[in-house]
């Protein structure tokens, strides 16, 4: 299929073409920025992926301070457990009762260790909030499980204090909640891209396929581009639902060692990615990649919002795809 002439500008380059439809992260085409980001105009999806890189300090701490109690919970160890609390803590839990006090907690953990063994915890961070130089909030998820019993989730809110140098526990209230389902029924809304697409122009034939890994929990693409004999890979990229967030996520690996994660959100008659990514070269990539359907044997593709390196770049030209049949 030939692209509308409207829909192609006049001496577009293979790989444009090729990163246009793969579209998982802007690329610094034969354009000049539309303008450059300064400290005031920095795309926030761009600084929102520096500020994750310079994780604090305190995020760091709290991490292994969690991955300690972790351990500590997972072998029954009732004192290192209560010895995460500073000695005058208090912990609320799921049941609403008040444990106050370090030696207490222990009491609780002892007696809930022994009535419950090979009890196992795992623990997911959402967020790290620090206030100060010596204060911080934490929330997170967890999931306790006992061998024979049905799984017990919560979510918890953590103060945590710095003291001598030492980040503490100050108070944890937790809270019931209903087990996720995994909704891997939502990747069944993205079964109609399951087959071979292609966009041809200027005697290049790019083609993705979208194709189920077994057991249909992921979804595999594939993208190559064929010019004459020569057909080239492009890159590959795996399409699933994360369990903790409940998103669509893609992971896009290209053949030239970028790379790129994307969250899927539906919007009127197709989705929205918000992609951030690396080049080969080390630059910050982001954009905001919408797949339309058009009917079962059509889609649009278009990258808009799109930034690399903190320079704003132009929104790239929509591409039609056909499957083939």
């Amino acid at each position: 299929m030939n692209l509308p002439q409207q829909q192609v500008r006049s001496g577009l380059t293979l790989l444009i073409l090729i990163l246009l439809f793969v579209l998982e992260y802007p690329v610094l085409q034969a354009q000049s920025p539309k303008k450059s980001a300064s400290d005031d105009n920095r795309n926030p999806a761009v600084k929102k992926q520096q500020d994750h890189a310079l994780t604090s300090d305190a995020e760091q701490a709290i991490k292994k301070m969690e991955a300690a109690f972790q351990k500590a919970f997972d072998t029954g160890n009732a004192a290192k457990v209560a010895s995460f609390w500073v000695p005058e803590g208090e912990l609320i839990d799921a049941n609403g009762l008040r444990l106050a006090g370090r030696p207490e907690i222990q009491r609780a953990y002892a007696d809930y260790f022994t009535k419950n063994k090979g009890v196992k915890l795992q623990i997911s961070i959402d967020s790290v909030r620090q206030i100060g130089e010596n204060m911080a909030i934490e929330e997170g998820r967890t999931v306790v499980t006992v061998p024979r019993a049905v799984p017990d989730y919560s979510r918890y809110t953590a103060t945590h204090m710095k003291r001598d140098g030492k980040w503490q526990t100050v108070s944890v209230k937790e809270e019931f909640v209903m087990p996720p389902t995994v909704p891997q029924d939502k990747l069944m809304d993205l079964e109609w891209l399951i087959g071979t697409w292609t966009v041809e122009n200027e005697g290049v034939t790019l083609m993705t396929v979208y194709q189920w890994m077994p057991g249909k929990k992921f979804m595999q693409r594939t993208f190559t581009s064929k010019s004459g004999s020569k057909t080239q890979l492009i890159g590959r990229q795996i399409i699933g639902v994360d369990p903790l967030s409940e998103d669509i996520m893609s992971w896009t690996f290209n053949v030239d060692g970028s790379h790129a994660v994307g969250i899927w959100t539906p919007v009127d008659n197709g989705w929205a990615i918000e992609s951030c990514g690396v080049t080969a070269s080390g630059m910050l990539t982001s954009s905001n990649n919408i797949i339309s359907k058009i009917d079962e044997n059509g889609c649009r593709w278009q990258s808009v919002n799109r930034w690399a390196n903190g320079d704003e770049l132009p929104d790239a030209l929509e591409v039609v795809s056909k499957r083939k049949k």
